[in-house]
C-alpha cells in the first residue's frame, strides 16, 4: 500500500463524555501530572523542534529537584495518583534519579516514564531500583534512513532504541508502552509492522495522531501544509485490520497507567494495540491530567489554554501545599472546552 496522506481537522470537536467523566475543569478529576523536568533533547525530531532547534531555558531558570517534588507532593495530597515523567528527554538530566526517588516516596499508584530510550542502557537499572514503576519509549520507524529523518539525525540510530529496549527488559521494565507518532508520508506505511511487534511481546504499540504544536519543523509551512500529515486514528487501524485481523476491544482497566489512548487487542496477540486521537477525535471533556513545565508553569492543556506560574511561591520559603493546590485549581479553571488546531509551544517544552 501507498501512503496515507490526508488533511485532518479536528473532525469531532462535540463531547465525547462517558459517565464517569467530571468535566475538564473540575480539580477532583485530576489524576495524572505530567512533570517536564527539561527542555533539553538529544534528538531533533521533525514533530517536537524547528529545524534549527529552539533556545533551551537557561539552566538556572528550570525547576530544582526539591522544588518538582513540592508540586508533586501538593498534587498527591488532593488525590492525584499518577505521575508521568517527560522533556525534553528527561534522562539527560544529571539528578532523575533524585527526583524519582522523591516523587516515589510519595506513594503514588504509578510512577512512568516516558524517553526515547538512546540512554537507557546505563539509565534502566538505577531508575527501577529508584522506583520507577513504567517505561513509554518514542520509537516512530523501525528503517533506519526514515528514523534519521524524523529523529534529524545526531548520530543515533535504530540500534540505540534496540539497545534500549533491551536494557530495560534486563532491568525488569517487561510491559513496555511505545509511542508512535503517526505522519502521513513518512512512517504511515510502517503502522502494521509496529503493530506486528504486539503478537509476541507483551507491549502496549500506541498510534499517536500528529498534532501541530509550536514551531516544528514540520510547522514550518504553516497549518495547512502541516495538516497533510495527520493521518486519522480510524485510517490507522483499518490498515492495522487488513494486514493483521480484526482488533478486538480490551479491558481497559486492565491497562497500565490513566491516559487517554483507545486499547485494542490483535487475534492470539500478546499485547495491545492503543489509539490517541487528539486531533480527529478530542478527549477534552474527559481530561484527567495537568502538566508542569521545567519552568515552573503549569499548564492546563497541550494546545492552549492558561499558564499559571508556581515559581515565585516556590522561591517564597513560606509557601505550604495548599497554596500550591490554589495554583491548581487556577490552572485547571482555564482549560478549555475543546482544544485548538495548533498549540502555541513546542512539544518539548511540555513533554507531550
Amino acid at each position: 500500500m501507498g501512503s496515507m496522506i490526508v488533511a485532518l481537522p479536528i473532525l469531532d470537536p462535540g463531547p465525547q463524555r462517558p459517565e464517569y467523566a467530571q468535566g475538564p475543569k473540575s480539580l477532583a478529576s485530576v489524576k495524572l501530572l505530567r512533570l517536564s523536568i527539561t527542555d533539553r533533547c538529544n534528538l531533533r525530531c521533525v514533530y517536537c523542534m524547528p529545524e534549527d532547534g529552539v533556545t533551551f531555558y537557561d539552566r538556572k531558570d528550570l525547576m530544582t529537584a526539591e522544588q518538582i517534588i513540592s508540586v508533586a507532593a501538593a498534587a498527591r495530597s488532593i488525590g492525584v495518583t499518577h505521575f508521568k515523567l517527560t522533556g525534553g528527554e528527561p534522562t539527560v538530566r544529571k539528578d532523575l534519579i533524585k527526583i524519582v526517588e522523591g516523587i516515589k516516596a510519595l506513594n503514588p499508584d504509578d510512577l512512568s516514564m516516558t524517553t526515547n530510550g538512546v540512554l537507557l542502557p546505563k539509565l534502566a537499572g538505577p531508575l527501577r531500583e529508584a522506583g520507577l514503576d513504567r517505561l513509554t519509549l518514542s520509537w516512530d520507524s523501525m528503517r533506519d534512513d526514515m528514523f534519521d529523518r524524523i529523529t534529524g539525525g545526531r548520530g543515533y540510530g535504530l540500534v540505540a532504541i534496540h539497545q534500549g529496549i533491551r536494557a530495560a527488559q534486563d532491568a525488569g521494565f517487561t510491559r513496555l508502552k511505545f509511542n508512535v507518532v503517526v505522519i502521513g508520508g513518512m512512517n504511515d506505511d510502517e503502522v502494521a509492522d509496529f503493530a506486528r511487534l504486539t503478537l509476541d511481546n507483551p507491549w502496549t504499540v500506541r498510534f499517536i495522531e500528529y498534532m501541530p504544536l509550536g514551531e516544528s519543523k514540520l510547522l514550518a509551512d504553516g497549518l495547512d501544509t502541516a495538516n497533510l500529515y495527520t493521518v486519522d486514528n480510524a485510517d490507522v487501524m483499518k490498515r492495522i485490520e487488513s494486514e493483521l485481523g480484526v482488533l478486538t476491544p480490551a479491558d481497559r482497566g486492565d491497562e497500565a497507567g490513566v491516559g487517554p489512548a483507545n486499547v485494542f487487542s490483535l487475534p492470539g496477540a500478546l499485547g495491545r494495540v492503543g489509539f490517541i486521537s487528539a486531533m480527529s477525535k478530542p478527549f477534552c471533556e474527559t481530561c484527567n491530567r495537568l502538566r508542569l513545565t521545567a519552568d515552573g508553569q503549569l499548564r492546563a492543556c497541550l494546545f492552549d489554554g492558561g499558564e499559571v506560574d508556581t515559581m515565585p511561591a516556590l522561591n517564597d520559603p513560606t509557601t505550604d501545599a495548599s497554596q500550591i493546590v490554589e495554583l491548581m485549581a487556577r490552572c485547571v479553571s482555564e482549560k478549555p472546552d475543546t482544544h485548538s488546531g495548533r498549540g502555541n509551544r513546542a512539544m518539548s517544552q511540555l513533554g507531550g
